[in-house]
């Protein structure tokens, strides 16, 4: 019964891992967030142990379950018979002999998995414990021990935090190990091994996947929110997080600074602490955990009778003893039939011909047009029975996959090969089409780029119809002015974010160095002294820039422009939008000072 079990176990914590993930995930209760995680995967393994109708009314439970077979029973896909599940004998080999029955053969296959990931998870653990053994320890007070590992990612396992400080700048390594002293006091790791050992009972089970995930997720934002109340500077935080992720080569069952869920934990910290009311999906949640008694007592009776003959001996043991087999006042709408359709027409055993390779170029086409059909799709056109595509510089990825999909339903494919985005992800730089006829044979592929370093492409696209296939030409009027749109409004955006640009480009070229970024606002505030003090520049007396002499060799842009240290000094602080500054292997600093 061990299979069964863990079925029942695997369909209770989908459900409750689901509802988690839709209804509470994003919500700012972390610490709750953590005592639900708890209970989902404690219900999902208790609730098949227990008589659950005793829980509440009983007379209501039974209703409930009675009516979902017949419900089921009428839906169209259990009102056709099922051709494809035959329920003649197999033929029986004329020898007699021992062999392995299908229940054996998963068991087999489960422990087979199971064996697998157990024996790479105690190999984890060794690794992490001769990590720990042979690195050079420092014990802290609060009971933490620093083990200094030379070119290790900063990451923590209990009570060891390993990390190498001579790749991080004081501050960083103040941020750093803030983070992860939070995650040994609150005990993270124990929370990650639970989830590991339950994925790995569960390995078949992508909830159990899903659930780990969920629950890393959430020890990371509780540990940032432990170091931000504490006093640390939020958006400097957010930087040294961003570097420190671009170094990171990250360990499994570690909980680590740098675990790559940089735009969730950025947004979960920028969040406005969640409305008393969510606790209603709470109440939700754990409302299912009620309600999923319907997945293991006490309609047994109906599933076993509405599942075709054929597989009742499998769902059988899955659902628990049948109480009593069907009478004759079942409804006829829950059997399904399992007889052969004697006017089923045979498998279309039609060869594939060979692929036949369209010239590469998109034949020139009329702007007349002729019985358009428009359909609420970006990018595309339909003219009699041809398909217009086009991909702009401002389509989305849901807009190319909405795309896709109406191709699909035409009768082709569309695949997208490569596609980068600008660094902001604002548009389109570069992409790599390959598009295919189903029914033809025929299949072609393009590219296109922009016309420098963060340029937008200006646009791409091809036909689709019964003889075969083109790319690259101009389309049609109609998608050819959309696609001119979207490219001036890319190009618009550029313009706007010329700075941005600029300074990604920059500091780039620099590295994962020590930096940050200042805002107007900043000036105004009690941080101005400490940051003169700290980086040598700040608001003077006269409301103007002042850059000391610790910053007399730095490197100085105003907007894009080359400047100098006396020029910068001369602005005023109504002038300054921000100030992004970044320091390279020799310690040389870059100023990039943005005007409004």
């Amino acid at each position: 019964m061990l299979i069964p079990y863990l079925m029942k176990v695997s369909l209770v914590l989908a459900v409750l891992t689901m509802a988690y993930r839709w209804l509470i995930q994003f919500e700012t209760f972390s610490k709750l967030n953590r005592v639900l995680l708890w209970l989902n995967a404690v219900a999902a393994w208790t609730l098949p142990l227990i008589s659950l109708p005793s829980w509440g009314p009983v007379q209501v439970q039974n209703e409930f379950h009675h009516s979902i077979p017949r419900v089921v029973g009428k839906l169209p896909a259990l009102t056709q018979p099922i051709a494809a599940i035959q329920s003649e004998p197999f033929p029986s080999p004329g020898i007699a002999a021992t062999t392995m029955t299908a229940a054996d053969w998963i068991t087999a296959i489960y422990f087979t998995g199971m064996i697998i990931l157990a024996a790479y998870f105690l190999f984890q653990i060794g690794r992490l414990f001769l990590t720990v053994v042979k690195g050079n320890a420092e014990r802290h007070a609060d009971g933490t021990s620093i083990v200094h590992v030379s070119g290790s990612a900063p990451y923590s396992f209990f009570k060891w935090i390993v990390l190498d400080p001579s790749m991080h700048s004081g501050l960083a390594l103040r941020n750093i190990i803030a983070h992860e002293a939070e995650h040994a006091r609150q005990w993270h790791s124990a929370d990650l091994l639970l989830a590991e050992i339950q994925r790995i009972c569960l390995w078949f089970n992508p909830f159990a996947w899903i659930h780990q995930k969920l629950v890393q997720e959430n020890l990371e934002y509780l540990a940032d929110r432990a170091v931000l109340d504490n006093g640390f500077e939020k958006k400097q935080y957010q930087y040294n997080l961003l570097n420190t992720v671009m170094q990171a080569r990250e360990l499994p069952l570690t909980n680590s600074f740098a675990q790559s869920l940089l735009k969730k934990r950025i947004k979960m910290m920028n969040r406005k602490p969640s409305h008393y009311l969510v606790w209603v999906k709470y109440v939700a949640v754990i409302a299912l955990v009620y309600i999923s008694s319907a997945f293991v007592a006490p309609y047994r009776e109906q599933i076993v009778e509405l599942a075709p003959e054929v597989i009742r001996p499998l769902v059988k043991p899955l659902v628990g003893e049948v109480i009593a087999s069907a009478g004759p006042e079942r409804d006829s709408a829950a059997s399904v039939s399992t007889k052969k359709d004697p006017t089923e027409n045979p498998e279309d055993k039609e060869e594939v011909s060979a692929i036949s390779q369209k010239e590469n170029v998109m034949e020139p086409v009329s702007d007349t047009v002729q019985s358009p059909q428009v359909p609420k799709v970006k990018g595309v056109l339909l003219r009699n029975d041809t398909l217009y595509w086009t991909i702009t510089p401002l389509m989305t990825w849901d807009d190319i996959n909405a795309l896709r999909k109406f191709v699909h339903e035409f009768g082709a494919e569309l695949a997208v090969n490569k596609i980068q985005f600008d660094p902001f992800q604002e548009f389109i730089t570069s992409i790599s089409v390959l598009t295919q006829s189903s029914k033809r044979g025929s299949s072609g592929s393009g590219s296109r780029e922009g016309d420098g370093e963060f340029s937008p492409i200006e646009g791409y696209s091809g036909y689709i119809r019964k003889d075969g296939i083109g790319m690259g030409q101009r389309p049609p009027a109609p998608l050819q002015m959309e696609m001119e749109k979207d490219y001036q409004a890319a190009l618009a955006i550029k313009k706007g974010k010329e700075v941005d640009f600029f300074e990604k480009k920059l500091f780039s070229s620099i590295g994962p160095n020590s930096g940050g970024s200042i805002d107007e606002g900043f000036f105004d505030g009690n941080g101005n002294k400490g940051l003169l003090e700290r980086k040598g520049f700040g608001k003077s007396a006269q409301n103007t820039l002042l850059f000391t002499e610790k910053n007399a060799n730095a490197e100085f842009y105003i907007n894009t422009k080359r400047s100098t240290r006396e020029e910068a000094s001369k602005l005023t602080i109504d002038k300054v939008k921000k100030i992004s500054y970044r320091e390279d292997n020799q310690h040389k600093t870059y100023f990039i000072i943005y005007t409004k």
